[in-house]
């Protein structure tokens, strides 16, 4: 449902607050386009381990379409030639390690407003989205040749959140995992959880080799993936038809295998897997 308006003794148009029942109506409406006009993988993910789905940006588009919104972005990119980083991955075929240095440096923040076309009124202004050359997934390649997808990256960030505080949503689609305390090992203090081992710690160090020399094993306080949501990502690409070549080409230096996907990349694996 639209804003409920009422005219003001001037004769304007203003926003009057929401009553009990309205609040409702909106919740059940947000329900009823997430049931009846979304669909599960295309609008929203349902990822293993997390309570609620997370809303992806086709999901928020069919937002704004039944709440008459219009994005309005304002995006502004830094630029800095000169900065480099040094990283390092595993490849994946030979087990080598590979170091480089990247230089230049991208980054886009984006803010996105949005605005209710019968009224004009914005309903949130600038909520932000930040995007860079130097996270993880672009840190090996030439800044210049992925500055569209990290200005596109920004805005679909911004976008998102914007659309989460406009309808009032967050108590039905839930925000990146990455984001979430209570997944990263904190408690709603602020307070760290006590560690649970990973399979990585498990596993005993394999006898080196000329094959295996070079490589480096990860840091074992590195937390991976739950079992479900291994199995998850390995369905979706199953689902997608995308050889396991192709798939660890690009994401290498992260991992080597699905069983140990950090657990704070699942979410940027499946949209990966998404854009495929």
């Amino acid at each position: 449902m639209a804003i409920p308006l009422k005219q003001a003794a001037d004769g304007q148009t203003v926003r009057h607050e929401w009553t009990a029942d309205e609040i409702v109506q909106q919740a059940r409406k947000v329900l009823d386009i997430k049931d009846n006009a979304m669909t599960e993988g295309v609008h929203f993910g349902v990822i293993p381990g997390c309570r609620k789905p997370s809303l992806w940006k086709a999901g928020a588009e069919k937002l704004c379409q039944a709440f008459r919104l219009e994005p309005r972005f304002e995006t502004v990119a830094r630029d800095d030639p000169d900065r480099t980083v040094e990283w390092e991955k595993i490849e994946y075929q030979t087990r080598r390690k590979i170091t480089g240095t990247t230089k230049g440096f991208l980054e886009y923040r984006a803010s996105c407003s949005l605005v209710h076309i019968p009224t004009g009124e914005a309903w949130v202004r600038n909520v932000g989205g930040v995007c860079n050359n130097y996270e993880s997934k672009y840190r090996t390649m030439n800044p210049y040749d992925v500055a569209n997808t990290l200005e596109k990256m920004a805005e679909k960030r911004a976008f998102v959140a914007a659309v989460l505080i406009a309808t009032a949503a967050s108590d039905i689609f839930t925000q990146d995992i990455e984001d979430l305390p209570h997944l990263n090992g904190e408690n709603g203090n602020g307070r760290q959880r006590q560690t649970i081992p990973t399979r990585q710690a498990q596993t005993q160090t394999p006898p080196r080799t000329h094959n295996n020399a070079e490589y480096e094993h990860r840091d074992e306080s590195v937390r991976c993936a739950t079992d479900k949501q291994v199995a998850y990502i390995r369905g979706q690409l199953e689902r997608k038809g995308i050889p396991a070549k192709d798939f660890f080409k690009d994401w290498e230096e992260e991992f080597d295998s699905l069983d140990t996907i950090p657990f704070n990349l699942v979410n940027d694996v499946l949209a990966w897997i998404r854009e495929q």
